[in-house]
């Protein structure tokens, strides 16, 4: 892990929910300032898990996590999407005018927060704002939690298509390069329009209007923070970490986003599987050698036989992904991680694999 650390600027952390990515972004954070680099982790955490194990505050922007003493430093942030939305609308408007006309309008009230791809495209703007400020030798991402891992590099394309120019120019009645469709467009621009103040009435079509007026202004700006953002995720310094369990179903999951990294020339350098086993089953280990011989010497020859089926069935399924070849399993541990030095325990032993 510790070349893995040394030898990217980007660390992208992906997995289902429920698999400890959070947790993992935090300790491989932890691990690399321990090994003298300036590190920011950040992640979009709904639950607040982040915040809560390094002790910063919920709403912290980059914050220098308390009580550390590395050879490096370790900054934490949370990404918060209505803030980062807002401050790349004002960093892009042309005009004051602009801001206030979005800012004020319903429909992006809405569709900042709500719009398919919105979190994904906050969490990237961030990362390359990050990557690009030289303030950090590493920044670790901690993606969206998502019913896929590859929706998360779907996400941007998603947004596009409603940020796109070119539908934001037809909208607004700039039919150049249409030529003969032109004239058809503009009707049915009108009829809709027309429809829809029929239907909702003119304060509805006002917001709406009003709207692609605004967004017109920086549509161009999203798209090229959306290629920056791809050109980021796809550059040999920039690695992605898989993080999944031993359920049937993360692993079919984790199969299918390694084909997708693969065939979009993404490179997935790890896969931890997370909680692999009970710490006292770690298959190979002396502990459970240890565990066995006490057992038995005591007498206690049914729980030894418990125990040994028990071991063996952790060790069968510790083969279970099979089409990695680079994978690191680490065990559970026997209480929850919270605060810094349950991270550097975890970071102990990301560093020995």
């Amino acid at each position: 892990m510790k070349d893995l650390l040394q030898n990217h600027r980007v660390i992208v952390c992906t997995g289902s929910g429920g698999v400890g990515k959070t947790t993992l972004s935090a300790a491989l954070g932890v691990l690399a300032a321990r090994m003298g680099k300036r590190v920011l982790v950040l992640t979009i955490d709904p639950a607040r898990r982040l915040a809560t194990t390094l002790g910063i505050d919920q709403g912290a922007d980059e914050a220098r996590v308390p009580g550390q003493s590395y050879a490096g430093v370790l900054h934490a942030g949370m990404i918060d999407q209505t803030k980062i939305f807002d401050d790349y609308i004002r960093r892009y408007a042309p005009q004051q005018a602009t801001v206030d006309a979005l800012f004020g309008n319903a429909l992006y009230q809405q569709l900042s927060t709500t719009l398919s791809g919105s979190q994904e495209f906050t969490s990237l703007a961030k990362l390359v704002e990050a990557s690009e400020s030289g303030l950090y030798d590493l920044v670790i991402l901690d993606t969206p939690p998502a019913a896929h891992a590859v929706d998360f590099l779907q996400a941007p394309q998603k947004l596009n298509a409603v940020f796109d120019s070119t539908i934001v120019s037809m909208f607004m009645g700039r039919t150049k390069g249409f030529e003969l469709a032109s004239a058809a467009w503009k009707m049915s621009v009108k009829l809709l329009l027309r429809t829809l103040n029929f239907v909702t009435g003119s304060e509805f079509v006002a917001t709406f209007n009003g709207f692609f007026t605004a967004i017109d202004a920086i549509a161009p700006n999203i798209r090229e923070t959306n290629l920056k953002a791809q050109q980021l995720l796809l550059d040999s310094s920039t690695a992605f970490v898989l993080v999944s369990s031993f359920d049937q179903a993360k692993i079919m999951e984790g199969e299918a986003f390694h084909d997708e990294l693969s065939t979009a020339g993404y490179h997935l350098k790890k896969v931890i599987v997370n909680r692999a086993w009970p710490a006292w089953a770690e298959p190979g280990s002396a502990q459970v050698l240890e565990t066995q011989n006490h057992l038995v010497q005591s007498g206690q020859n049914a729980l030894a036989a418990l125990h040994r089926s028990l071991c063996a069935y952790y060790a069968e399924r510790a083969n279970a992904h099979t089409r990695f070849t680079d994978v690191v399993k680490l065990a559970e541990f026997d209480s929850e991680v919270v605060g810094l030095q349950s991270l550097e325990k975890l970071a102990d032993r990301l560093e020995s694999v």
